[in-house]
């Protein structure tokens, strides 16, 4: 069973990354990056997720390469399943971070996340990675950064999500089926953001 140091360099390898250039791309210290690799280091949760964007990986390929998540990756809040509504995307559009769920839904899903409520994805804006059907649990609470998945609402009070993407004062939500074209967020747009994707639960038949 590999370690999380072994996958990492082996990851970063596989794509021809020097540790000078991992760092470039993650905004890690190529030494610290060295001492992950070297088990010297234990990274932080947010800092293993940088490191597996830029290597073109994710947890599930971590979990299932490696056959385990390491103590120091798991959220506080793993192991305390609870459930949140599944809600329309018009009532998420008018959803604010002080609403609770009033118990008034008629589908609810399983998570160990904190997420505050459900959707399920429609379309094929968000293909490959987000398919119709799928479910996507939301935090409200959560500051968004620069490739986080989001849910914003538009100027007609309904709710679409997409990649945010920051490239210095511009932000761009970024579709990531490439038919569809990115919406620049500016004084023009009215959009205002919801929640932050935190989950996916796939949905196969």
């Amino acid at each position: 069973m590999r370690n999380l140091g072994k996958f990492l360099k082996e990851k970063r390898n596989k794509i021809g990354l020097s540790l000078r250039e991992a760092s470039k791309r993650t905004g890690v210290s190529h030494t610290h990056i060295r001492d992950i690799e070297g088990e010297r280091s234990v990274p932080s949760f947010d800092m293993v997720m940088k490191l597996l964007d830029a290597y073109g990986a994710n947890m599930g390929d971590l979990l299932s390469e490696t056959g385990h998540l390491p103590d120091y990756l798991k959220t506080e809040n793993s192991g305390k399943t609870r459930h949140v509504p599944i809600i329309s995307w018009v009532q998420a559009g008018h959803w604010c971070e002080a609403t609770e769920p009033s118990g008034d839904y008629e589908e609810y899903v399983a998570t160990d996340s904190n997420g505050a409520f459900a959707l399920r994805v429609r379309g094929d804006s968000m293909e490959p990675e987000f398919h119709e059907g799928d479910i996507i649990i939301v935090n409200s609470a959560l500051k968004q950064e620069h490739n986080d998945y989001i849910v914003v609402s538009n100027e007609e009070g309904e709710a679409t999500f997409k990649q945010l993407k920051k490239y210095g004062k511009t932000r761009v939500l970024h579709p990531l089926n490439p038919k569809y074209d990115d919406i620049e967020l500016n004084r023009a747009t009215e959009f205002r953001v919801i929640g932050v994707i935190i989950e996916k639960k796939k949905r196969y038949r």
